[in-house]
Parts: structure tokens; sequence; C-alpha cells
């Protein structure tokens, strides 16, 4: 599929990375990272316009993100259930409830970056949950400015050597989450420690 995908880029161009990028925001597996690093490096042999990829990849993010916090806020229970039946959503969901309930609207924001998997379920959560859209937007658009920066610009950057880096971003990614679910779990068992304790002394 992501081969078909980044195939479609020298006859779709922009319109392609809008939709992808869109979908992505509301959890449809599609490759949306490798096809804004592919744009990059597009725009860096100039077939396409370098400002015109991270416009339209922003665009198509800020779009996909607000559109994914409507449908939770306005569906919120039966939307949030229907994607629980998913054990890949489930989990990425589970993930994004840890973190929100940790680092509150900061985890918007590392969502939208540096835990970019996860970016659409801590969407539909904060709409879900009732997050002020304003607290949610105050976030969430500056990381799309910043994972959009950061894709076309390693994409344009290193435009010869688009296999080996999205490799090392994949297992970045990787660490990155596994470590988050760890810090989390930690911090939850901490807490529950502390609570403990706190109740055997009133006793």
């Amino acid at each position: 599929m992501t081969e078909t995908i980044l195939a479609l880029v020298p006859e779709y161009g922009l319109t392609l990375i809008f939709a992808v990028v869109s979908l992505a925001c509301l959890a449809v597996p599609v490759p949306a990272s490798i096809l804004v690093l592919t744009a990059g490096s597009f725009a860096a042999s100039d077939d396409l316009s370098l400002i015109a990829v991270f416009m339209t990849a922003f665009m198509a993010f800020v779009m996909g993100d607000q559109l994914a916090y409507a449908l939770a806020r306005t569906a919120g229970p039966r939307l949030m259930a229907f994607m629980g039946r998913s054990s890949r959503m489930a989990n990425a969901m589970g993930r994004g409830e840890e973190l929100l309930q940790q680092r509150g609207t900061v985890a918007v924001l590392l969502s939208h970056t540096i835990l970019s998997p996860i970016c659409p379920y801590v969407s539909y959560l904060c709409g879900a949950g009732g997050l002020a859209w304003g607290r949610f937007s105050f976030t969430a658009i500056p990381g799309a400015a910043i994972w959009t920066f950061a894709y076309v610009g390693l994409g344009y950057v290193f435009a010869t050597q688009l296999e080996q880096l999205a490799n090392i971003l994949g297992q970045f990614f990787g660490v990155v989450l596994a470590a988050a679910v760890a810090i989390g779990t930690l911090l939850h068992l901490h807490g529950r420690w502390r609570a403990a304790a706190d109740m055997e002394k009133r006793s």
C-alpha cells in the first residue's frame, strides 16, 4: 500500500498529500509520515514547491485534527466504543489516555510531535473528554506546524537517503512510545503507592 501511494506523488502531488495527511489524522492507516518525507525530497529536486508542500501538509494536518476533535465532541462515547473494537486502536487509545491523564494539554503537543503515532487518538479523546476547543487548538496547531516542518525538512535535506531515514524514524518512535508507556506505568504505580501510604497514615 505504501509503495502504491508513494508512486502516485509525481502525478497527484499536493492533492495526494492533503488527502493522506487528513485521513491519517482520523486514524485511517495510511503512510502520512513517509509521504511527507517523500514530498520533501521531491521539493529538493524542484519537482514540487517546498512552501506548497509545507502549507498543504500543515493545512491537512490541522483540518484532519480539528475534524477528529469535532467528531469525538459530537459522537463521543459511541465513537470511542466503535474504535475500541479494534485491538490496535484500543491499545493506542489506552496510551493516549494515560498521556492525557499525566500531562494534560502538554500531552496534545507531545502527541502531535514526538509521539505522533498516537496523535489521532489523543485528538479523539480530547473531543470526547470535553477538553475546551481553545485549549486543544492552542497546543495542537503549533504541534502540527512542528511535525510538518520536521518531516518536510528532513525529506528535503536527506532526499537521497529516504529509506534509511524512514527506518531510523520508525525505530525512534518505537523506542519513544515504549518509554512513554513504561514511564506512565511507573507514575501510575507511584501514585497508587502514595495514595495507599496516605490512607495508612490517616488510619
